[in-house]
């Protein structure tokens, strides 16, 4: 048995430490930042929004093929932080329970019982050897007619919760303190704000100015509770609006 800080309880995932810790677990967490990615979720008053950096592994890689940025259904979106292929196989997953769950009641699965599903698997994943918890953290957002506008943050260790704002990724330390302050003070944002809050909280937490080019922006909002995509212009509007108000 290998000596050090785990002793060797890091070889099989269904085995605790003295210390009551399972570490390939731990190690999944770790995982998430592989990519050296931050991802923002803020809930407004009738608005959700998901604000995720873009960086490009190469120059010859094709901008418009690399996203962090995923519809599950009409009126459900996520943002995916992690081990590429593990987020591909975890959205396939969501479309699929999504699309069974409509096919056997009649209507659209809501955000809440979509990521309590994918929690649910996700845990599943830490309790067999023959599987390995996969190194990646979903991003939920919707918009429903009766709860409102939603963010849910779903961890490999299967704990899922609803947030008003939340952080994952590398940078997800000076984020959420940056979110906490800002609804220290409001917490009621219309969707220009809301939007604003995300990229501005991406900034701070980088410590850098953004471009339009360097991020994806996911909305839903009561005007329009489909998930979509903001365009290169207009997260350029809001970045320089953010700009003139510094």
């Amino acid at each position: 048995m290998s000596r050090g800080s785990s002793a060797g309880f890091d070889r099989h995932i269904t085995i605790f430490s003295p210390e009551g810790r399972v570490y390939q677990v731990e190690y999944a967490f770790k995982a998430v930042n592989s990519t050296n990615l931050t991802a923002i979720g803020v809930k407004g008053t009738d608005s959700a929004v998901i604000v995720v950096q873009k960086r490009l592994p190469d120059r010859l890689v094709v901008s418009e093929s690399v996203t962090s940025l995923y519809q599950l259904t009409p009126t459900i979106g996520c943002a995916m932080v992690g081990i590429i292929p593990d987020s591909k196989f975890q959205v396939r997953r969501a479309q699929l329970e999504a699309a069974n769950w409509k096919y056997e009641n009649g209507y659209n699965m809501s955000c809440e019982l979509l990521s309590r599903r994918m929690a649910d698997l996700n845990q599943f994943y830490t309790q067999n050897a023959e599987m390995r918890s996969l190194g990646t953290t979903m991003l939920l957002l919707s918009y429903d007619a009766e709860e409102g506008a939603q963010i849910f943050r779903v961890d490999p260790a299967g704990y899922y919760r609803g947030m008003r704002g939340v952080s994952v990724g590398v940078k997800q330390q000076s984020a959420n303190s940056f979110l906490e302050k800002k609804f220290k003070k409001k917490t009621a944002y219309n969707t220009e704000e809301t939007v604003e809050l995300g990229l501005e909280c991406l900034q701070t937490a980088l410590g850098s100015d953004l471009k339009a080019t360097e991020v994806e922006v996911l909305l839903v909002s009561k005007d329009d509770p489909t998930v979509r995509k903001l365009s290169l212009d207009e997260i350029d509007a809001r970045l320089n609006a953010i700009a003139e108000r510094d």
